[in-house]
């Protein structure tokens, strides 16, 4: 699967923590605050929905993971780390390129006992559903036609979807090979300032609860 400065980064480390007379300094601070430009244009934010702390699951519902989703470098940049047992460690970082149009996207894990070294990744630009989808780079060739791509996109009851998938065939016919489920664990609540969550998280730092319940597979 593959800290934080300025404005929302401080707000989206607010999601993922709970220690609230640290964060409500920082907020307290970033309420006056310029937003940023990479805050304010859409297409760096097409990830916005991914920031916070998760609880990561398989298709079985089982966990799997943990995974901290941070807004950085005044949002021009998304980093996501994460942990499962055994050792497993991995961290991508991904940003909107201006000059191409496209997302771009480096990840390097440890994959305890094989190391997979570093994987780049670009934005497909046929994808039009909700979030992003990552393809591998490079592009297949006659002499090898493996590819793998992600799709990461929002789901409902706070919760986002990571879904991998493979092709041996440049990229002709896939096959899912996991999907791993983001469980939000603290769940802010929406103010009616507007849809950007990260101002939701501002406005209503002190009235963050934990979700009494995780959503259902």
């Amino acid at each position: 699967m593959n800290a934080p400065i300025g404005l929302l980064g401080v707000l989206a480390v607010a999601v993922g923590l709970v220690s609230a007379p640290f964060h409500r300094r920082q907020v307290e601070l970033a309420q006056g605050a310029t937003i940023t430009p990479c805050a304010a244009d859409s297409g760096y934010q097409r990830l916005a929905f991914w920031v916070g702390d998760w609880d990561v699951f398989d298709s079985t519902g089982a966990p799997y993971a943990t995974q901290r989703v941070s807004a950085v470098i005044d949002q021009c940049a998304i980093t996501a780390e994460w942990a499962s047992s055994g050792g497993n460690k991995g961290m991508g970082l991904s940003a909107f390129d201006m000059k191409t149009h496209e997302w771009k996207q480096v990840y390097v894990s440890n994959q305890v006992p094989f190391r997979s070294g570093v994987s780049l990744r670009t934005s497909d630009p046929s994808y039009t559903g909700p979030g992003i989808r990552f393809i591998s780079l490079p592009h297949p060739t006659a002499a090898d036609l493996a590819q793998s791509r992600v799709t990461i996109m929002p789901l409902s009851g706070h919760r986002a979807l990571q879904e991998f998938e493979d092709s041996r065939d440049g990229g002709n016919t896939w096959h899912v090979v996991f999907k791993a489920e983001h469980r939000l664990r603290v769940i802010p609540t929406m103010s009616g300032r507007g849809s950007n969550p990260f101002s939701a998280v501002r406005d209503n730092y002190g009235e963050l609860t934990r979700s009494p319940t995780a959503p259902s597979t």
